[in-house]
């Protein structure tokens, strides 16, 4: 018993903590510093970030160019595959969709009915059923609007 009063004795009495008085302006710069750098390394990185949407735009619109100089055959199917990739890109879990369920998926993130019931339904649940040069135009001229307003 005697040690438990010893130890009582020995606590100090509340205090409140010892004043900021020994602060600096050396102490507060280097935090400062830190903080502007970082803000201004986010200020310059932000814009690349958008620059790479659209530059995913660019190179999915010449790719689709690419695919409508091929033969109206070839180029439906250049079509689908640059369909399934941009998908793909944008919500990973297309990716094992297949038939209406992916037409779903494409009609869903361009807003559109354009894969469920119009002509762009080709590229998704009939890509090898007869077609002609004018069907591949349509789907080629429909999927360009689409693929032009891709944000991200």
């Amino acid at each position: 018993m005697q040690d438990v009063d010893k130890i009582l004795e020995a606590l100090r009495p509340p205090h409140l903590p010892p004043a900021a008085s020994g602060l600096t302006l050396g102490d507060l710069a280097l935090p400062i510093a830190l903080g502007l750098l970082l803000a201004l390394v986010v200020a310059l990185l932000w814009p690349v970030r958008i620059k790479g949407r659209r530059r995913m735009r660019t190179n999915v619109l010449a790719e689709l160019a690419a695919a409508r100089a091929l033969p109206p055959e070839a180029a439906v199917i250049a079509e689908a595959r640059l369909l399934r990739k941009v998908v793909v890109a944008r919500d990973g879990d297309a990716a094992a969709l297949a038939g209406p369920d992916f037409a779903a998926a494409c009609d869903r993130q361009f807003e559109t009915d354009f894969f469920t019931a119009g002509p762009g339904r080709r590229l998704t649940t009939a890509l090898y059923a007869p077609g002609n040069a004018t069907d591949a135009d349509e789907i080629g001229a429909g999927l360009e609007t689409l693929f032009r307003g891709i944000r991200a």
